[in-house]
């Protein structure tokens, strides 16, 4: 494709936060002139393109690749977040993301063979309790701890992709594109147990609410309902009723606190599940909740032992590139080619830091030991004495 993609400017922009006005200001040109680049009716001249492509974050070859049709099929997003967060523009950013990360996965599926999906079959109205139960049962989980959620997830075909590319208000937010479920996580806040509540939430959206129509999330009472309904499904996936209550012998803060390690949900996750499952009163929970307060407990990070948590660590599209190598298919660095997406996604996808990825060779470069007086090289030897 020799002409500029207008569709991949808009969506550069968007995947950045900007405005067309926001942009111009940065171009130094008009926001119509933005706005006919990305209408398709002018073109940006060379000039501008690199310094478009500078702006945005984005290889120049980017912005002339066409946009696979597939990829922009997806259902509802559900985002976990606050809600001065929801606004269009994050809504857009998410989206663009999401549309790329789609893409680099839609190359993966011809080159290497992905985990299958394999999900519970959730009736319409299922209670979120019922649909832990039945996912557990179904991935033959038992009523055990689970310890590593992320690699459980993919191995049964979910997507799962940790970023700082979206807004920092962003906790998480999920969607299903070309039949694959993709669970996004943020990963500004570096807190562990919260992280792996929100993946566990955004589960919840992927099993309970797809059949929801997009228009009915705008409603301020469906969406709230649907977010208590995925708060209750991570709690009783994360923590099954009879268990946990089990486990729970000294339900004070420091009784919590010896139990958070072992079930990877923080204290106040864990306050709220015994307070659902009756084991503590609601009165003695808000105190329990004062506590946590005065003790900074309830800021990401202000929990202690957040660091014996067990994280989730995405691995399912650096292993492709591991396969890939090994079978001489293509190597790690040459992916910025084949995929000339913005960086910033390629390594919230595969983990890589692409800038610093080089060919295995270049780690083979040793001195040669040197022989009287000549120095031993892959060039002619120069003689030392009598230059």
């Amino acid at each position: 494709m020799n002409e500029v993609c207008p569709t991949r400017l808009t969506q550069a922009r968007e995947l950045a936060g900007l405005s067309k006005t926001d942009l111009a200001v940065s171009l130094e040109v008009s926001p119509a002139a933005v706005a006919q680049w990305e209408s398709g009716v002018k073109r940006p001249t060379g000039e501008n393109l690199f310094e478009i492509a500078r702006v945005l974050g984005v290889p120049p070859h980017f912005l002339f690749t066409s946009v696979t049709p597939d990829v922009q099929r997806k259902g509802p997003i559900f985002f976990r977040a606050r809600k001065t967060a929801k606004t269009r523009r994050n809504n857009r950013r998410a989206e663009r993301l999401t549309e790329l990360v789609a893409e680099v996965f839609e190359w993966l599926t011809v080159r290497v063979s992905l985990p299958s999906l394999v999900i519970p079959e959730i009736e319409t109205g299922m209670a979120a309790e019922v649909a832990a139960t039945l996912c557990r049962r179904t991935w033959g989980l038992g009523d055990r701890p689970i310890l590593k959620f992320g690699e459980l997830l993919e191995a049964k075909g979910f997507a799962i992709v940790s970023s700082d590319v979206f807004d920092s208000r962003i906790d998480a937010y999920s969607c299903v594109v070309n039949g694959r479920p993709f669970i996004f996580l943020g990963t500004e806040k570096q807190d562990r147990a919260r992280s792996r509540f929100d993946a566990a939430h955004e589960l919840g959206h992927l099993l309970l609410h797809q059949h929801l129509p997009e228009g009915e999330l705008t409603s301020d009472e469906i969406y709230a309902r649907a977010e208590k309904e995925a708060d209750r499904f991570a709690a009783s996936f994360l923590m099954p009723a009879g268990v946990f209550a089990k486990d729970l012998l000294d339900p004070t803060l420091d009784g919590f606190l010896k139990l958070k390690p072992k079930w990877g949900v923080s204290v106040q996750a864990m306050v709220h599940r015994a307070s659902e499952l009756g084991i503590i009163a609601d009165v003695y929970c808000g105190e329990l909740f004062r506590q946590m307060g005065i003790k900074g407990w309830r800021r990401a990070q202000g929990e202690p032992f957040d660091g014996l948590v067990p994280p989730i660590c995405p691995s399912l599209a650096k292993k492709s590139i591991e396969v890939l190598e090994a079978n001489n298919v293509l190597h790690g660095w040459e992916i910025p080619t084949e995929l000339p997406l913005p960086k910033k996604v390629l390594t919230s996808v595969f983990g890589v830091d692409f800038d610093r990825e080089e060919p295995a060779e270049l780690t083979n470069i040793i001195p040669l030991p040197k022989s009287g007086g000549i120095v031993q090289t892959n060039l002619d030897p120069v003689r030392r004495e009598g230059i």
